[in-house]
């Protein structure tokens, strides 16, 4: 007797139009089946296009049969939703040219790919995927340096969504960046659903972020509280006596003096997230301001972008990791 509605490992002979997602290919020689309780989905595609991509792959579609519908053998895929079923056929056959991040539909292709590539150990695959994260969220500073000046997707993927990608599927490249950008861009208060003398709806609801990377981020925010401390102290020892370099004739102390003092203001009273890099932002307006001479512009920037490096290399460190070399991160 013929069913109404795809059901895992029960004998079929019908397919109903509703249950059939898209890419489904009338001369495709496999059909592979969603495990979506309520509304399981069926992909007509071919078989060779799925199994080139690992041997988890290949022994899958050759031992995994469980029916034949319309001559086709039918697998069904377990642990794989339609969506993410959707998204990897149609990548690995080519309805989608490239793996990209310009949209919610490019991230949702994309992690789509990343989830079954990383379950059927389909490794080349996986870095494909992986590499549009990369970029976003990188591994070096002058990536993430591009990043924030051309005001990328970074600025707008949401980077609680990515730490949990991370987490789920081992990405954990993506970790420190990502982590990074969060304790940036978002108060505590948000991160752990509390209003605090909030105005705005809180933008992400609370429990997004599992126990363990709200521990992550708040060690960020201390990370960066003492980064913005370090970057205040070196300021004001440039204040404390005319460096021998110095090239005005009154020194360029006094000026150093009233810099250190418009950024404690503006870090004592800014009502945002108190993130580092935003907080470089700040210091280089604050200190364009003032005319120093040339040595001790030269000198500041040199320093501060000594800090700079020496926070970015402690990034992995404020998240347990020892270092961007942990073989974790690679």
């Amino acid at each position: 007797m013929a069913n109404n509605t795809v059901i895992p490992s029960t004998k079929i002979s019908i397919i109903p139009e509703r249950n059939r997602g898209k890419p489904w290919f009338d001369d495709g020689n496999v059909i592979l089946m969603s495990n979506d309780r309520f509304e399981p989905m069926a992909f007509r595609v071919y078989k060779g296009m799925v199994a080139q991509h690992s041997p988890m792959l290949r022994a899958k579609l050759e031992n995994g049969v469980t029916d034949v519908v319309y001559g086709c053998p039918a697998v069904q895929m377990d642990d794989c939703t339609a969506a993410d079923l959707c998204n990897f056929l149609t990548f690995v056959h080519g309805c989608e040219r490239s793996l990209q991040l310009n949209s919610k539909h490019d991230f949702a292709t994309l992690i789509g790919v990343l989830r079954i590539a990383t379950k059927y150990k389909a490794d080349a695959l996986r870095k494909r995927a992986l590499r549009p994260l990369e970029r976003i969220y990188p591994p070096e500073l002058s990536e993430w340096d591009d990043n924030f000046e051309s005001h990328s997707m970074i600025w707008h993927l949401d980077p609680v969504a990515v730490i949990n990608v991370a987490r789920e599927l081992s990405a954990l490249s993506i970790l420190p960046a990502a982590m990074a950008f969060l304790a940036n861009s978002t108060l505590a208060q948000e991160a752990f659903g509390a209003s605090i003398l909030q105005t705005q709806p809180l933008r992400f609801a609370p429990g997004l972020l599992s126990g363990f990377d709200l521990k992550g981020f708040t060690l960020m925010k201390e990370y960066n509280h003492t980064s913005i401390s370090k970057t205040l102290h070196f300021i004001r020892e440039q204040a404390k006596e005319r460096h021998g370099s110095c090239q005005r004739l009154d020194g360029c102390a006094t000026k150093f003096t009233a810099a250190f003092i418009a950024l404690c203001v503006a870090a004592a009273t800014s009502e945002g997230p108190a993130g580092y890099p935003s907080f470089v932002i700040t210091v280089q307006g604050v200190l364009q301001r003032e005319e120093f001479c040339g040595s001790c512009q030269d000198r500041v920037e040199l320093g501060l972008q000594r800090r700079r490096r020496a926070w970015w290399r402690g990034l992995p460190g404020a998240l347990g990791f020892s270092g961007w070399d942990d073989a974790r991160l690679r």
